[in-house]
């Protein structure tokens, strides 16, 4: 797996590693390296060495061994040990983890180098740990292509090099081809600077639970293969520059529960099959050109938690069905040309707290279930810039948790209904600016400006309560508003 041109090389991590190992075989250490029994040890000795030149092992928060001392005791790694006691078990918020693990056997099973300072290219010479089954190296300062002999360990479960400096061609044939990886269970490459395309072969990867690679630069499109990955839970590869369409075989994946794909170049129409992954929590399709309708099939997604489409072309009505979500806690629909009424039956989603519609054509009534009681969650409800007509409901201040309401650019009439004693606590926000709406703010709300006393916590009120440039009334008199508009 390495070179020729880099053992000769007195600066490469192969020369390092290699003379290091020469010294050691006269040492006194409890597994020989230079046994012939040991021969693949050995070679796993090596190639530890190796990642530990190549990664700035000097520099690590954990297993340093800046002065290769040999005498060092377990959890330094270059240490005269047995390779296996280089690892030392770390705890963190989530528990404890070992740095490295062996089988009984001295071969290499899982090496866990998260949050290690690590910095460098990951060597060629991974490939001979062909016994391991994870690799696991995120939050570090890794750089360069992941290397092709990666497709040389063939029990790898789990690769995960998110949030690092890496670069090259994210998926290579030597690993993800024909003759690739077949038991990749978590393949996470997210935060790096990874290209390329998503290749067809990516449906041989069978038992794949979670593809990540957000935040890098893949392009092509998404291949119908991706079907084939039948259990898949979390597919996210949002901002990269992904283009084409959704393929139907997505409909295939019936264990996915989180998928995201914001900030692309994805367009067409969401596909039927797509709401037949009825374990669905997360759905996000942020910031594409996706196009066409929602389909009322959205409603059978009774484990849907996060519905985010905004930033899109999406046209036609707003499906009632989304009132069958009852675990829907954000819906982001907002800069569409979604148009038609606002569905009342938003008044069933009781777990809804963000509710985005902003910058659309939606028209009709406000329904006054939006602020009943059964959404005592809501706290955050954006339906400006849209084409809504009539008055506010009388009981909008029945909304116990509402932080934010935005009800400006729209055609709203009538006069801003007073409030109870005790309504609109948590209430920061109000704009109702650009309206046709009139009449005078009842000092009931004024009461809840944050600059009162006791007060409450509005501190931004909009509303048309300017006098026009040629003289006259302005519509709405307010004496706490915070800006005025004509």
């Amino acid at each position: 797996v390495g070179t020729t041109e880099a053992l000769d090389d007195p600066n490469s991590p192969q020369y390092k590693a290699s003379e290091w190992i020469t010294e050691e075989c006269d040492a006194t250490v409890p597994i020989d390296p230079c046994s012939e029994s040991q021969i693949l040890l050995n070679e796993q000795r090596y190639a530890l060495a190796v990642m530990y030149f190549s990664l700035d092992g000097s520099g690590w928060n954990s297993g340093s061994n800046p002065s290769l001392d040999a005498g060092a005791g377990e959890g330094t790694w270059l240490s005269g040990l047995n390779y296996c006691d280089w690892g030392v078990e770390i705890s963190g918020t989530n528990g404890s983890y070992e740095q490295l693990v062996c089988d009984e056997f001295g071969n290499v099973l899982n090496l866990n180098l998260q949050s290690n300072n690590m910095a460098g290219p990951i060597p060629p010479e991974i490939g001979v740990l062909v016994y391991m089954s994870s690799y696991i190296s995120f939050f570090n300062a890794q750089t360069g292509p992941i290397p092709t002999s990666l497709g040389l360990i063939s029990p790898l479960e789990t690769f995960d090099v998110e949030s690092n400096n890496m670069d090259g061609n994210l998926f290579q044939p030597e690993y993800c081809g024909p003759d690739g990886l077949t038991e990749v269970v978590n393949f996470r490459a997210s935060l790096n600077n990874f290209r390329g395309n998503i290749p067809t072969e990516i449906g041989q990867w069978t038992k794949l639970q979670n593809l990540w690679f957000a935040d890098n630069e893949v392009t092509g499109t998404i291949p119908s293969e991706v079907g084939n990955l039948v259990d898949m839970n979390a597919f996210l590869f949002y901002k990269n520059q992904i283009a084409g369409t959704i393929p139907a075989d997505i409909g295939n994946l019936d264990k996915l529960t989180w998928i995201d794909m914001e900030d692309n170049k994805i367009v067409g129409t969401i596909p039927d099959e797509f709401y037949s992954n009825l374990e669905l929590e997360e759905v996000i399709f942020k910031n594409n050109s996706l196009s066409g309708t929602i389909s009322t099939k959205v409603g059978d997604l009774s484990k849907l938690v996060t519905f985010w489409a905004s930033f899109n072309e999406l046209s036609g009505g707003i499906p009632t069905e989304f009132g069958n979500c009852l675990n829907l806690d954000e819906l982001e629909l907002q800069n569409n040309g979604l148009d038609g009424p606002l569905p009342n039956e938003f008044g069933n989603m009781e777990s809804i707290e963000f509710l985005s519609l902003e910058n659309n054509e939606l028209t009709g009534t406000i329904p006054s279930r939006l602020f009943g009681v059964n959404l005592i969650g809501l706290r955050i409800l954006y339906l400006n810039d849209n084409k809504l007509t009539g008055p506010v409901p009388e009981n909008y201040g029945q909304s116990p948790r509402l932080k934010d309401l935005w009800l400006n650019d729209n055609q709203l009439t009538g006069t801003l209904p007073l409030i109870a004693e005790g309504e609109f606590l948590f209430l920061e926000e109000l704009l109702i600016n650009n309206n046709d709406m009139t009449g005078e703010v009842d000092d009931s709300l004024c009461l809840i400006r944050n600059d009162t006393i006791p007060g409450g916590n509005l501190g931004v009120f909009h509303a048309d309560c300017q006098p026009p440039s040629g003289g006259g009334s302005p519509q709405i008199v307010c004496s706490c508003c915070t800006a005025c508009f004509v």
